[in-house]
């Protein structure tokens, strides 16, 4: 008649984790959007100081091409620009894997619902956000550079209502198929 420790059950929350992981892709999508635009800013706020800098350092036996090797710098960082869309359909890809890997009942549709409200707010601010940052004096050259970031941060609402709506079929359309428990 000992002491025995009983184990401890887990309740498992796992519909709730696919719709949490919109404010994942939401944080991601911002973050890069504002890395990039304050990198590219940046690069070209230090590039004159540099090149003049290192043009001054390197002996002329060396023959570097200062000017070059920044240029090349500087199309590196627009380069994110086109590849966006990119990054994008890798967190949705993400995104959907983990929604594939869950079984969820069909209840934990309306707790997404009021994740999406909130996602939806948070969207609306960080694309308010980005628009007041690109469009400050500082940051309007810069932000002409990334067309089709700057496209995709305007519309972010829109981007998160589709990701719930891949999130939402996935996870319910999943466990409706023979043999996948949950679901009606």
């Amino acid at each position: 008649m000992g002491l025995q420790l009983r184990k401890i059950k887990i309740r498992s929350k796992k519909g709730q984790t696919d719709f949490v992981s919109l404010f994942f892709a939401l944080a991601v999508i911002f973050g890069l959007a504002i890395f990039f635009l304050i990198l590219s800013y940046l690069n070209g706020q230090i590039q004159a100081p540099l090149s003049e800098g290192l043009a001054g350092a390197a002996t002329p036996e060396a023959d570097i091409n200062t000017t070059k090797i920044l240029e090349q710098t500087d199309a590196a960082i627009l380069t994110f620009d086109p590849l966006f869309p990119l990054i994008l359909i890798g967190v949705g890809g993400f995104i959907m894997v983990t929604a594939l890997m869950t079984k969820s009942h069909m209840a934990f549709l309306f707790l997404g619902l009021l994740i999406l409200g909130v996602g939806l707010i948070l969207a609306a601010v960080y694309a308010n956000v980005y628009q007041g940052l690109a469009e400050s004096d500082d940051f309007t050259t810069t932000n002409d550079d990334f067309n089709i970031m700057g496209l995709f941060l305007e519309n972010l609402p829109i981007v998160i209502i589709i990701l719930f709506i891949l999130i939402a079929l996935v996870l319910y359309g999943v466990n409706r198929s023979p043999g996948g428990g949950g679901g009606l």
